[in-house]
């Protein structure tokens, strides 16, 4: 008999755990709010058929750019640490930085109150919406540029390739290092912040936005990290960014409560 009421009430438990998960996750997913994610698609153009009329999709819009710009600050986040100490060793001191998915310049701006940057050429890409508001920035800033494709990279080469919250929201995020490469412009260094890695299957899912909503990967962490180490580098440090998260509704095993970074270098320098 006790037996018996034990399971009951475990089971009682149980049952009131999945109601409140369930209520749970259909008001986030009706909710829908700024920053958060909803549905599983197999691709980029799944995701952006599901995305609410209402909204426009991906980056390069004005609207977006100028938010950017309204909600620019000069403070450090925890996950802006680890790339602060990798680049106070690894940067040399007139190096060039690309800094894929740079944004209007932001990290260059946030860093350089930390670390000497007269010297370095920092070159960001991103999408033109995005860098027209970004030169207007950075107007009287030598030392930065601006480019919305990394084939309009022009430089001899790339010393450091930084992309901080941005290799998720490409649509083929495998293809673009290897593109790099191709035009002899192979990276040293290579510093990936704010991404979604987990044990399961690579998929894509819906970010809100704001004012707009984009599709983004989450990737399955050893393919990732193997696609990378294959093009001939070594992964020296792995680290977790507690403020970014990727929680589905209705999809708890895909779900990602910790984003990572990664530094890797070119295996013919770390083993000098």
């Amino acid at each position: 008999m006790l037996h018996a009421i034990v399971w009951l009430i475990r089971y009682a438990i149980r049952s009131c755990k999945y109601a409140l998960r369930l209520i749970g996750d259909s008001h986030r997913y009706l909710a829908f709010r700024y920053s958060h994610f909803r549905g599983v698609y197999e691709t980029f153009e799944q995701a952006v058929a599901a995305a609410p009329g209402s909204k426009k999709t991906g980056y390069n819009h004005k609207e977006l750019a100028q938010v950017y710009l309204a909600e620019l600050n000069f403070d450090l986040s925890s996950f802006d640490h680890p790339i602060l100490s990798h680049l106070g060793r690894i940067l040399g001191e007139r190096d060039v930085i690309l800094d894929f998915g740079g944004n209007i310049g932001t990290h260059y701006l946030q860093y350089r109150k930390y670390m000497n940057l007269e010297e370095v050429q920092w070159i960001v890409c991103d999408v033109s919406e995005i860098i027209k508001v970004g030169m207007e920035k950075c107007r009287g800033i030598s030392n930065i540029a601006f480019v919305n494709d990394v084939a309009a990279v022009k430089t001899p080469g790339v010393d450091i390739f930084l992309a901080s919250g941005s290799m998720q929201y490409i649509a083929s995020p495998n293809l673009l290092l290897p593109k790099l490469i191709e035009k002899d412009l192979r990276p040293k260094h290579i510093l990936i912040n704010r991404v979604p890695l987990y044990d399961g299957q690579h998929f894509v899912t819906l970010q809100n936005g704001g004012p707009v909503c984009y599709p983004q990967h989450v990737f399955n962490r050893e393919r990732f990290i193997r696609g990378i180490a294959g093009l001939g580098y070594e992964l020296i440090d792995f680290w977790d960014d507690n403020v970014d998260s990727c929680i589905i509704p209705f999809h708890p095993e895909r779900s990602v409560r910790v984003y990572k970074g990664l530094y890797f270098c070119d295996i013919s320098v770390a083993r000098r």
